[in-house]
């Protein structure tokens, strides 16, 4: 699956508007989109809206509240999405077109949604498996907790915290990079993506006592997953949940990847992002002047100009 187009009317925070992310205004659906304008022009809002709008269409988790997307003085807001779905995902959706739209309503109180049943089951099925597309967000604030209880690898585990800006998502890294030594398809995926990512960051296995000293920068002895930098950090991050989500056929948010390369990487940083895994969409809120200067201008939608 793969965002087409979506319209925002009424919300919070952003204008009115219809925002295509088609090539040339077919039913193409591109690859890369780069949400851009001036700070405080709704870069990130926009980003927030189309998971949020997703979210009640066909929800991961747990209800969502109407108020905090409705424009001050308007009694309702609505998104409609529409989706272009392979052969596979409009067979599992009872035979649906391969273009599908879904509505979400924020009402005075409470979501409500407009979807064909068969899209809808199609679009909130979560699975670590590559045959399903899913939602993942990388939320400006991405970063491994502080050491403490890990999470789960399950994908009931997982699901709840995958479009949500809850750093406890990334808490199953230090679990995943224990258990890598008994799965080689995990590790092969791991190894593989860091690489990508990251060239002069490579995972090493356990060191000593240390089971998470497991790395080393740039040719350097063993260091600890609590001891790379913080670009360093973000791609064992975003490796870690390729290798275990699968993102094939997915849709990718991130905000602001120039946090995750300067200027001068910042090109090659999303083409690696974008060779993680076949068919995946990427979607990204950025002010990166390089990155913007790297796509079609029909891949960019534009906001405060």
């Amino acid at each position: 699956m793969k965002l087409l187009r979506a319209t925002f009317l009424g919300v919070r925070g952003l204008p009115d508007l219809t925002s295509d992310f088609s090539v040339g205004g077919t039913n193409t659906a591109r690859d890369l989109v780069l949400i851009t304008g001036p700070a405080s022009s709704g870069k990130t809002r926009m980003l927030e809206t189309l998971i949020t709008a997703k979210e009640i269409i066909a929800p991961y988790g747990p209800p969502i509240a109407a108020e905090p997307w409705i424009r001050q003085g308007a009694h309702a807001a609505k998104v409609s999405l529409s989706f272009t779905l392979d052969q596979d995902e409009a067979r599992r959706a009872g035979g649906a077109a391969p273009v599908a739209t879904g509505e979400a309503i924020f009402g005075p109180t409470a979501c409500r949604y407009e979807v064909d049943d068969g899209v809808m089951a199609v679009l909130e099925r979560y699975e670590h498996d590559p045959r399903y597309g899913k939602i993942d967000y990388y939320a400006a604030n991405r970063s491994l907790p502080a050491p403490g209880p890990v999470h789960g690898l399950t994908s009931f585990e997982q699901r709840l915290y995958r479009t949500t800006r809850d750093m406890r998502k990334y808490a199953f890294v230090p679990r995943f990079l224990l258990e890598l030594a008994a799965d080689a398809g995990a590790q092969a995926r791991f190894v593989k993506a860091l690489a990508t990512l990251r060239p002069d960051l490579r995972y090493v296995g356990p060191s000593g006592t240390d089971a998470l000293q497991c790395f080393s920068s740039r040719g350097g002895p063993a260091t600890s997953l609590y001891e790379l930098s913080t670009t360093e950090s973000e791609a064992v991050i975003l490796a870690a949940s390729a290798a275990l989500l699968h993102y094939d056929k997915s849709i990718l948010f991130i905000d602001r990847p120039e946090q995750s390369a300067d200027e001068r990487g910042i090109v090659a940083w999303i083409d690696a992002v974008r060779g993680l895994a076949s068919d995946l969409q990427v979607i990204c809120a950025t002010s990166s002047p390089a990155l913007i200067a790297s796509v079609d201008p029909g891949a960019i939608v534009s906001l405060g100009t």
